[in-house]
């Protein structure tokens, strides 16, 4: 199995970026920047002229969106790219070898690699240019948040792959649930600005719980709201991949029969 992961992670690899691959490098490291630096000049002038906004602890913006939005995308590629999966690798589930499963894995994987990378390059010049403090708090923790969020991708992209496989036009509206995501995870703006009365409801999410607390885990004195934990996500995404692998143990011999 490890060889048949291996294999189609660099398979993934040399297709992830498209014909093009210096277009493709670009989109997959700029998007995330584009938005990072639009988002912190945008904020900047806000509080330049209004003053507004402010992020206790004095961390900046820049760092604040970065701890935010990376790994994010990193989230939503695990989902958008095993939703592709199968209908990608159809011609593979002739080799007895191959199994969707196996695919779903090294996506996942690749996703990860490819935004850690991301993550610490951007990291890395930010710390050396900027001057900022780019280490985490609490390295371990801030890792595991990461590796959740890995988590929750897998296995909502299970799910949805194998939804989406047997009924198609529910992809864009799946993908409009992830693009919901986006902005109910407080990816982009603190929760503190989220009235009470609203807060309440914001908090079934469990992605914003792992947001928070990797941003928690990352900053020094990032105050964490009350009633944000890990046991709900961790518990959600316990649920989240019992439904996925059970889907996939009942259907896995029509995802491997509609092969072309």
């Amino acid at each position: 199995m490890l060889n048949v992961i291996r294999a189609l992670f660099f398979r993934e690899l040399k297709t992830r970026f498209g014909k093009n691959r210096h277009l493709g490098y670009f989109w997959v490291v700029g998007e995330p920047l584009m938005q990072i630096l639009i988002i912190t000049i945008f904020i900047t002038l806000i509080r330049e002229f209004r003053g507004s906004i402010s992020i206790p602890g004095n961390i900046p913006i820049f760092m604040f969106l970065a701890c935010g939005i990376i790994p994010f995308f990193m989230f939503r590629n695990i989902v958008t790219q095993l939703m592709g999966g199968i209908a990608g690798n159809l011609s593979l589930f002739f080799y007895k070898p191959v199994r969707p499963i196996h695919v779903f894995l090294a996506r996942t994987l690749l996703e990860f690699c490819i935004y850690s990378v991301i993550f610490l390059s951007v990291m890395i010049l930010v710390g050396w240019f900027v001057g900022y403090d780019v280490f985490p708090r609490d390295f371990l923790a801030a890792f595991g948040c990461v590796i959740l969020m890995v988590l929750s991708g897998f296995s909502l992209g299970v799910i949805f792959a194998i939804i989406t496989h047997f009924v198609e036009p529910l992809k864009i509206f799946l993908t409009y649930i992830i693009t919901a995501l986006y902005l109910l995870s407080c990816v982009v703006f603190p929760i503190w600005i989220i009235p009470t009365a609203l807060l309440e409801y914001f908090l079934y999410n469990p992605m914003l719980h792992i947001c928070e607390s990797l941003k928690y885990y990352y900053f020094d004195s990032y105050p964490l709201v009350d009633g944000i934990n890990l046991i709900y996500p961790v518990a959600f995404n316990i649920v989240m991949l019992f439904i996925g692998f059970w889907f996939y143990y009942y259907k896995r011999r029509e995802l491997v029969a509609s092969r072309p």
